[in-house]
């Protein structure tokens, strides 16, 4: 606060040059330690206090509406003798005050255009300060909604949509916790904050605009999604939330509206090949009672296999499809050698290895199947090149079609066929470790060989 009185003009000693030079010095030094402004800011006004003869100095300015320096050179606290403004522009954004050793004494002129040339310093400073703050908020602003947009567009699954961008908001946006109204009037969360969420859905968001406010003793923003009553919103405790973080929220928002458009296309798709896939494995069943089995026992390994392997999910989906899939093309395999009770001769071979390239025909001509139909294509390729139908070796081989040549042949071996009995598990896991490296993948057997000893506690 400043003294309301009449003051005598002080006259000491004042070292103006050196103050310039320390000024230009604090410009300098923030030039290049944009960070360091708090600390520059009171190393300078330490420095100006014994150059310009003042008691006291005092800065309080605002770079953002979040953030903010106070400064306070060390002498008596109390009456200030002099406020200069710290202005951005037209705005008046903090002072810059003084007070005098005498009581009583008023800064003189040269003390008083110290004062002034350093609020100038400090204005430029904090204006710096403003703009690189607001080029961060904008980088942030830009990197929340690209983000969302690259990660959104990789994921089809619908309930995975949600905790994505939960998530992502979360890290990117300042958020000490984060939720998602759905549409059915559920609501899921991540981070900190779960009181209050059950008002969530009490929210309105006038013409369609993001919500500020608080709910229970959180800062919250949010937004609506879609025009299905979905909504995002954003908590934390330290300070309210900005127009320019709504905006954000919103195009992530609309990024979401679109991903789940998206996803139920791809559901309403994904259910129409199943349909088809069930058709197709049902004709083979009705043909092929031995194949049917092992199709339903195959399935359910191949995928345990390629998790244990870390699969994406989208080769999750083709190693589901493939296990049901990889033996269809033995419909256009005559019924007399497909069920003939013995060991087929070196013609029924021929004949039967064709099925891989019949099955990979058909499958292409589903929608969305190239993935499977490659992989159907390669099942009984070896790890070695001497597989059939192309000689493909290693990694060229699709790794599916590697899982699905271990999982064949383990079930094969341990399964009963018309020509001879079932081996033991333990049998068929000695084979496999002897032909690891020739036949098959060893990275797989080793996988195989997990999923089995998993299977093996959950049943004990």
């Amino acid at each position: 606060m400043r003294r309301e009185t009449t003051y005598r003009r002080v006259s000491g000693d004042v070292d103006f040059g050196r103050a310039l030079q320390v000024l230009a010095d604090f410009g300098e030094r923030v030039a290049v330690e944009p960070g360091n402004l708090e600390a520059a800011s009171r190393e300078m006004l330490a420095e100006l206090r014994g150059l310009l003869g003042l008691g006291c100095m005092k800065l309080r300015a605002e770079i953002s509406e979040r953030r903010g320096i106070s400064v306070e050179t060390e002498g008596e606290n109390g009456w200030w003798d002099a406020e200069i403004p710290i202005m951005r522009g037209k705005i008046r954004v903090g002072s810059l005050s003084a007070r005098t050793t005498q009581t009583g004494i008023a800064p003189g002129e040269e003390q008083l255009r110290g004062l002034r040339a350093a609020a100038s310093h400090l204005a430029l400073a904090v204006d710096a300060a403003h703009a690189r703050e607001s080029a961060a908020m904008r980088a942030v602003h830009g990197s929340v909604v690209q983000l969302a947009s690259e990660a959104l567009g990789k994921i089809l699954e619908e309930d995975r949509l949600y905790k994505t961008v939960l998530v992502l908001t979360l890290e990117l946006m300042d958020a000490s916790g984060a939720a998602a109204l759905l549409e059915d009037g559920s609501v899921t969360g991540v981070g900190e904050f779960k009181e209050g969420l059950d008002a969530l859905g009490e929210v309105a968001f006038p013409a369609r605009k993001p919500w500020i406010g608080r709910i229970g003793d959180r800062h919250a923003v949010g937004v609506p999604v879609g025009r299905g009553g979905g909504a995002l919103f954003l908590f934390r405790k330290e300070w309210p939330y900005l127009a320019w973080e709504g905006v954000s929220l919103k195009l992530v928002a609309r990024q979401l509206d679109r991903a789940r458009e998206r996803s139920r296309m791809y559901a309403e798709r994904e259910k129409t090949n199943l349909d088809a896939v069930a058709a197709l494995a049902a004709s083979l069943e009705m043909r092929d009672s031995t194949t049917g089995e092992h199709i339903h026992r195959a399935q359910g390994l191949a995928v345990e296999v390629a998790g244990a392997l870390g699969l994406e999910p989208e080769r999750l989906r083709t190693m589901r499809y493939a296990a049901v899939l990889h033996d269809i093309g033995k419909v256009g395999i005559p019924d007399a050698i497909l069920n003939k009770p013995g060991k087929l001769d070196e013609a029924e071979w021929a004949f039967m290895r064709r099925h891989p390239k019949i099955g990979a025909d058909i499958i292409s001509r589903i929608d969305g199947f190239e993935s499977v139909a490659a992989v159907v294509l390669a099942h009984h390729e070896r790890h070695d090149g001497q597989g059939y139908p192309a000689r493909m070796a290693g990694q060229e081989i699709p790794v599916e079609a590697r899982i699905i040549s271990v999982i064949d042949a383990y079930d094969a071996m341990t399964n009963d066929r018309p020509y001879r009995n079932g081996m033991s598990p333990e049998e068929a896991i000695a084979e496999l470790d002897a032909c690891s490296g020739r036949q098959f993948d060893p990275e797989v057997v080793e996988a195989l060989k997990a999923v089995l000893i998993d299977r093996g506690r959950e049943d004990d």
